[in-house]
């Protein structure tokens, strides 16, 4: 039995770094799809009916210039924000990324209490926020985001029970003589 506990950190740290690649996967969809709305929506202006004149030439450019300045500004988010931070952006999909990569790694290297338990309190919170994203993506009928967010909330939730099994320790074995 003591042998199979030594492997749960491994366990869990493989279940990390899967985690890990399908969150990285699924923001880096989800901005992509983003993305491609908003140029979708600002090649969709449509011309005036007829001769346009001078005046109408002119408003015409001024929102064409308007709506080039958004897209910009807002390229790559998908407006949601939580705690005021956007959890698809590039530099918060790489440091989440390298954190729990780097948890992985220790997880095989030095598996200590201490760290066990940083890991099962990392996996909880990123299964709720795993499935966040599912209830999100629910609402925007994107089948496919949907099932990247559940599993990876799956493999979260794996995490953290991997490593909370790793703390416990063996019980005391009866023996008869």
């Amino acid at each position: 039995m003591q042998r199979y506990r030594a492997r749960l950190p491994v366990v869990a740290a493989v279940l990390l770094v899967a985690a890990t690649i399908l969150f990285v996967v699924g923001t880096t969809i989800e901005r992509s799809q983003a993305r491609t709305g908003e140029r979708q929506a600002a090649s969709t202006v449509e011309p005036s009916a007829g001769e346009p004149n001078e005046q109408a030439e002119a408003t015409q450019g001024q929102a064409n210039t308007t709506e080039g300045t958004e897209e910009h500004a807002n390229a790559g988010e998908s407006g949601e924000a939580l705690f005021g931070i956007n959890p698809e952006s590039a530099g918060l999909t790489a440091a989440v990324a390298a954190v729990s990569l780097l948890l992985a790694v220790g997880l095989v290297a030095r598996p200590g209490k201490g760290l066990l338990v940083a890991v099962a309190v990392i996996g909880l919170v990123f299964a709720a926020l795993d499935l966040r994203e599912g209830i999100h993506q629910a609402n925007e009928s994107n089948t496919g985001l949907l099932v990247i967010a559940l599993v990876t909330g799956l493999l979260h939730l794996g995490v953290t029970m991997a490593a909370t099994a790793g703390l416990r320790t063996p019980r005391a074995v009866a023996t008869t003589t």
